[in-house]
């Protein structure tokens, strides 16, 4: 997958403490965690708002911690992030 050094963990870190900063429901940082993650699975193509919803469905219910929740988006924000600069375009639910 991706190594991660001191700097990249930093990123990911200050994302996170920036996201949570956002107040943003457990719920949709489920909804968030789901799109990402299926936004990979299905090889760079946005998935349809069913599959999404399944996916929220089985992240709330395995309840990690909102931190973690936050940490885990902006990982595959920073990842998707550095693909799009390769690829010149980012997903539309990047965060800035």
């Amino acid at each position: 997958m991706f190594e991660y050094n001191d700097d990249t963990k930093q990123d990911i870190s200050v994302a996170a403490y920036y996201l949570a900063e956002k107040g943003n429901s457990y719920d949709d940082l489920c909804w968030m965690l789901a799109e990402r993650q299926l936004y990979l699975q299905n090889n760079f193509q946005k998935a349809d708002q069913n599959s999404i919803k399944e996916r929220a469905i089985k992240i709330f219910q395995t309840n990690p911690a909102y931190d973690i929740l936050c940490w885990l988006i902006s990982e595959i924000d920073l990842l998707l992030k550095i693909k799009g600069l390769r690829d010149k375009k980012n997903p539309h639910f990047i965060l800035d």
